[in-house]
């Protein structure tokens, strides 16, 4: 059983005024509180943002690969792969495929 769940029980039973009236409003709060929580960012959020401007400030005119972008800011390629698919999603930077010896990888430039 959850808090809300035993405080709408003990407000359903009407056992008295008093506990009515505290189930009542100790589910106001936690109503107050889930809805402070949705609007928060959580600290995952925050950390996507903070790499995405990381990357976003590595990014230049000339073609740059996530394995450079990752090594000179201590990032892991996938965070930094991560960041720029989104910066490519949102059209803030594009991708083109280019060819380095005999393997094809993914280059990112500014859009």
């Amino acid at each position: 059983m959850t808090i809300r769940e035993y405080y709408q029980t003990v407000l359903d039973a009407h056992i008295s005024e008093d506990m009515d009236k505290v189930s009542a409003e100790l589910i106001e709060k936690l109503n107050a509180r889930n809805e402070k929580r949705k609007s928060a960012d959580s600290k995952a959020k925050r950390e996507s943002a903070e790499r995405k401007a990381v990357v976003l400030k590595a990014l230049s005119d000339t073609p740059v690969f996530a394995e450079a972008i990752a090594e000179a800011n201590g990032l892991t390629v996938g965070q930094v792969r991560s960041a720029l698919s989104a910066l490519v999603r949102e059209g803030v930077a594009t991708k083109a495929e280019v060819k380095v010896d005999k393997a094809r990888k993914m280059a990112y430039t500014l859009a």
